[in-house]
């Protein structure tokens, strides 16, 4: 699967130039390690806007096809409301983007 654009509101254009499954990093408390072997899938989208350009980081389980609540932003998570909006926007656009796609988009990114 290629890399493919998105429209997002107010004017933006994402690109979507990665996506990677992985497995989610181990959970910590206090001297006990939580081994997760749960599945994810990491999208790394460029969202280029009228004067800036921003690289997101939006996380989706491989088995439920769900998306996990947050997200980041030039590697730092999103706190801002307008950020999170965006970040909605671009789950939505790539939902409806792999619908179309069907099969083909269960494909790593390369």
């Amino acid at each position: 699967m290629q890399p493919f654009n998105i429209n997002l509101p107010s004017k933006r254009l994402g690109y979507v130039i990665n996506k990677r499954v992985g497995i989610r990093r181990p959970l910590k408390f206090l001297f006990f390690k939580y081994k997760n072997k749960e599945r994810i899938i990491a999208y790394t989208v460029i969202v280029e806007g009228l004067s800036t350009k921003n690289e997101f980081l939006v996380f989706k389980t491989k088995k439920k096809g769900e998306w996990l609540t947050g997200a980041r932003k030039n590697g730092e998570a999103i706190s801002v409301e307008d950020e999170k909006e965006t970040s909605t926007a671009i789950k939505k656009a790539i939902d409806e983007f792999e619908k179309k796609q069907g099969e083909k988009a269960y494909q790593e990114l390369f």
